[in-house]
């Protein structure tokens, strides 16, 4: 029997992870954070040519977009957004975000998102029918993507 399978060891916790904000150049641990995906959008063209009867397809830009879940303990987001308003200047935001499993063999993905837009702000959140931490829910996007560090094959592939 091969030894080329995908082994439960090697997929990643979804626990096992961090991440960073940075905001107007100051760093510190997103320590609120529930949840984050990031992922890129490619826009695809499609067109048939003349003389071919499939159309063909081409890549022709790309979009960073995600979402986030937050807890609600931290005022830095709603701070930035009253600045926005009554200003008109919104800092620039980078999170970078790192995956690393040590039971796994595939060992750590590093990202850097710059130009963090968070969709959602929240301002205020009441609720008497929940014993629940708060939590809210955002739309982000990212204008630009730096990949640090990427995971390995697993160990029984190499």
């Amino acid at each position: 029997m091969s030894d080329t399978y995908t082994k439960l060891a090697d997929t990643l916790s979804s626990h096992e992870g961090k991440a960073y904000i940075t905001i107007n150049g100051k760093n510190r641990e997103l320590f609120e954070l529930s949840s984050i995906t990031a992922q890129i959008e490619l826009t695809v063209t499609s067109k048939r040519m003349l003389g071919t009867r499939m159309t063909q397809h081409k890549v022709t830009g790309a979009e960073g977009t995600g979402s986030m879940t937050m807890y609600f303990a931290n005022s830095e987001m709603l701070k930035q957004t009253l600045t926005y308003l009554k200003n008109g200047t919104y800092p620039p935001i980078t999170i970078q975000t790192y995956n690393e499993d040590t039971q796994s063999t595939v060992g750590r993905q590093e990202v850097v998102l710059g130009n963090v837009i968070l969709n959602s702000i929240p301002a205020a959140s009441i609720d008497d029918g929940s014993d629940d931490p708060i939590t809210f829910d955002t739309d982000i996007t990212f204008d630009t993507i730096e990949c640090l560090r990427t995971f390995d094959l697993p160990e029984n592939f190499r």
